[in-house]
């Protein structure tokens, strides 16, 4: 018998994206102190050994850039989740309220989320922004 599919993650209010201010070049600094040592922001590519490419994922469906890659992505696949600038916001602070972790997951993903408010959206607005969105 096949699982029913998790629920998919609640929205945050329209609001929260739009009162918090943000810096493109600040969301490049952190993304490469935090995020390039596993993976990539480039138009081309499939990321590093460690994990997938970036570029793009916002408006992605969950689990298709981890395919991409070549990494095990149907647990994500089954959440439905679009990576929306809202959705990326919410896993950035809190990541296991997007996608709860299960002991038998795999992923080597150990991100656990970030404190600041700030450092969230700017990180969203340079992945967005980066990408034309």
């Amino acid at each position: 018998m096949a699982a029913t599919p998790p629920p998919p993650p609640p929205r945050p209010p329209p609001e929260l994206v739009a009162e918090i201010p943000f810096n493109v070049r600040r969301g490049q600094a952190i993304f490469k102190k935090y995020c390039s040592q596993c993976h990539t922001f480039k138009t081309e590519g499939r990321g590093t050994i460690r994990g997938p490419n970036l570029f793009g994922v916002v408006g992605s469906n969950s689990g298709s850039k981890v395919k991409e890659w070549g990494g095990s992505f149907q647990r994500l696949e089954e959440f439905r989740v679009i990576w929306s600038k809202e959705t990326l916001l919410l896993w950035l602070r809190r990541p296991a309220d997007v996608v709860p972790q299960k002991r038998q997951d795999r992923s080597c993903m150990t991100f656990r989320g970030m404190d600041h408010e700030e450092d969230c959206a700017d990180l969203v607005a340079f992945l967005a922004n980066s990408q034309g969105c």
